[in-house]
């Protein structure tokens, strides 16, 4: 999977947040952009929803799927398939902004997702983990970041493992942690998928800092 972000107002909300905040008192603001996620055809590609497009159904993330096409979202437990034929879908699912699933398009394809960062400037966001359950899941800020990384923020106890997905070779990369490290410090784009599987159950928390 190959992506392309662009936040279009990140440079000009930077430059003039502290002026708002002078004049109006104004401490927060939403961010607006898009991601580009290319899809290779008959391949199953891992991706997450990385901003709230405002329509977050299938029909309106994905209107250039053609019959054919596949998503597979992750419960928990098994995944709920939503097939495209004669032009719909046969389940509209519903995604959130961080969510995670797979996508299997009948033709290679690039998706614009666009639309706002789900969290306002200076925002937090809190997704949970139970112990030992895996859960399929994307940032809901469009950061690029490794695991050890502060924005990312992914801080999770020994015994834990992240697990992301090669297109290419169609199987998992595993991330395991043990005595404080992880033995691969994988990295994660924007729009990308991954697995998680705490070994605690633990939040995870995120904020929206402009840099």
């Amino acid at each position: 999977m190959r992506t392309k972000t662009l936040l279009l107002t990140a440079a000009a909300m930077a430059a003039g947040l502290a002026t708002s905040i002078a004049q109006s008192n104004v401490y927060s603001a939403n961010v607006v952009g898009y991601v580009n996620a290319s899809s290779t055809a008959a391949q199953y590609t891992l991706l997450s929803l990385p901003l709230d497009t405002g329509s977050n159904n299938l029909t309106g993330l994905f209107p250039n799927l053609g019959n054919g096409s596949q998503v597979l979202i992750w419960n928990g437990a098994s995944y709920q398939v939503a097939s495209k034929t004669f032009g719909n879908w046969n389940t509209n699912l519903n995604l959130t902004p961080g969510e995670g699933f797979f996508v299997k398009p009948n033709a290679t394809t690039t998706n614009t997702f666009a639309g706002s960062v789900a969290v306002p400037v200076g925002g937090s966001v809190t997704n949970s983990f139970a112990a030992g359950v895996y859960a399929l899941v994307g940032s809901p800020i469009p950061y690029s970041d490794n695991l050890t990384g502060t924005n990312l923020n992914l801080q999770l106890a020994n015994g834990s493992q992240v697990l992301i997905w090669n297109s290419t070779s169609q199987s998992y990369q595993v991330a395991s942690k043990t005595f404080g490290n992880w033995n691969t410090n994988l990295n994660i784009i924007p729009a990308e998928g991954f697995f998680v599987k705490s070994s605690s159950a633990t939040n995870w928390v995120q904020t929206f800092n402009l840099q």
